[in-house]
């Protein structure tokens, strides 16, 4: 893995309601070299992926309104790009099965490691 920028050229979608949340994992993201792409809602999130290609997608699940569930549900169901690696990265944890079964690629607990998330994405991307 590339330390000075592992995520260079990825596209990254993000979906995080929690404004202070989202702005740390821009950060974190654009840090890795990625080029992101932050929304508030997956309502803007799906939006997006419409009308945009991404290399991944990282999405809180619980929220209010639509959740990340309700996203990867759709992003499954898209006649372009319905394989685009989702990971889920949640303050409560969830069985892997059950996001597995929703469709999620992987699972990560808040607040991560800048390493674990870079290395969790280029895993996902090179096996998308």
């Amino acid at each position: 893995m590339d330390d000075g920028a592992p995520l260079a050229g990825k596209r990254i979608l993000l979906l995080e309601d929690d404004t202070d949340a989202r702005e740390s994992m821009v950060m974190l993201l654009e840090l890795g070299g990625a080029d992101v792409v932050s929304t508030p809602t997956a309502e803007a999130a799906l939006a997006a992926l419409q009308s945009s290609e991404f290399d991944a997608v990282v999405t809180d699940v619980a929220m209010p309104g639509r959740s990340g569930f309700w996203l990867v549900g759709q992003i499954r169901q898209l006649p372009t790009r319905p394989t685009v690696p989702v990971l889920a990265v949640t303050g409560h944890p969830f069985p892997r099965d059950g996001m597995l079964r929703a469709g999620f690629d992987a699972q990560m607990l808040k607040p991560v490691s800048p390493r674990r998330l870079y290395e969790t994405l280029i895993q996902l991307m090179q096996r998308g």
